[in-house]
């Protein structure tokens, strides 16, 4: 049953690819304000589980709910507003500027042909601003860096002023500067109460770092979900990722850290 802080609540979801299932019976509550990490080996369906959360893949009734209710009853611009979406991978081809990127953002709140607003515009630069991207608004997106690139994203999600950002791999493809700053510009969107984070990760170490809750998958199948420190745990992890780990604990934040026992 959907609680009352829920942004997104999924029940009982049945999908598969190929007739060969992959959730079954799944469901799941995403509450607002909160960081909360999507993890699992590949495969496990948490790629295809953001797609059910956009309503990117065929929803039936009863199945997913937002704020407002049945998902299906959402239009397109509605969903817009609720959730904005930064992609694993994501490459511009033209020579737009990244003030003109993020601009694409604002399209689902006027007709096809409307100018931008002088609101639309100040919306554009504050998200611009909040990545730390000023100073770059007028260049190619084609001549940033990974890291400018990937916060360029991230500027133009926040511009749909929606309440929950979904991303997938965020800091899969950058240097471990840049994978800082985007963590932490997430993590402080989220406690400034911007919105709801929900992301997909694959470094457990910038999972406990970051998240307030965590969701474990393996085969479409929910292992854990609940607190860091109730689903970082030795017996769940090295079973899901088949692999032998030690656990120990930061002296300083008190979080935990999983080291792989490499070459082993």
């Amino acid at each position: 049953m959907k609680e009352k802080d829920d942004v997104m609540y999924v029940n009982s979801l049945h999908w598969g690819y190929n007739n060969v299932p992959l959730f079954e019976n799944f469901s799941l509550h995403i509450p607002s304000h909160k960081f909360i990490s999507i993890i699992g080996p590949n495969g496990s369906g948490k790629t295809t589980l953001l797609k059910h959360l956009l309503r990117v893949l065929p929803i039936e009734k009863n199945v997913l709910f937002y704020p407002k209710g049945d998902a299906v009853l959402y239009s397109q611009k509605e969903i817009a507003h609720l959730a904005s979406y930064v992609p694993q991978t994501s490459k511009v081809e033209y020579d737009f500027t990244l003030f003109e990127c993020v601009a694409m953002a604002r399209y689902s709140y006027h007709n096809r042909f409307s100018l931008l607003s002088s609101e639309d515009t100040d919306i554009i630069k504050g998200a611009i601003e909040t990545v730390g991207l000023t100073q770059f608004s007028t260049r190619y997106a084609t001549d940033l860096s990974g890291g400018e690139y990937q916060r360029m994203l991230i500027a133009r999600a926040l511009a749909q002023n929606a309440q929950v950002l979904l991303l997938d791999e965020p800091v899969s493809h950058l240097d471990i500067h840049h994978q800082v700053e985007i963590l932490n510009l997430l993590r402080d969107l989220v406690d400034t109460k911007q919105v709801s984070v929900v992301s997909v990760l694959h470094d457990l170490n910038a999972v406990s770092a970051y998240s307030d809750e965590v969701i474990l998958l393996n085969q479409g199948d929910i292992v854990s979900s609940g607190k860091v420190e109730e689903v970082l745990i030795k017996e769940h992890i090295e079973k899901v990722y088949r692999v032998s780990l030690e656990f120990s604990t930061h002296p300083v934040t008190k979080k935990i850290i999983i080291h792989p026992k490499w070459g082993l």
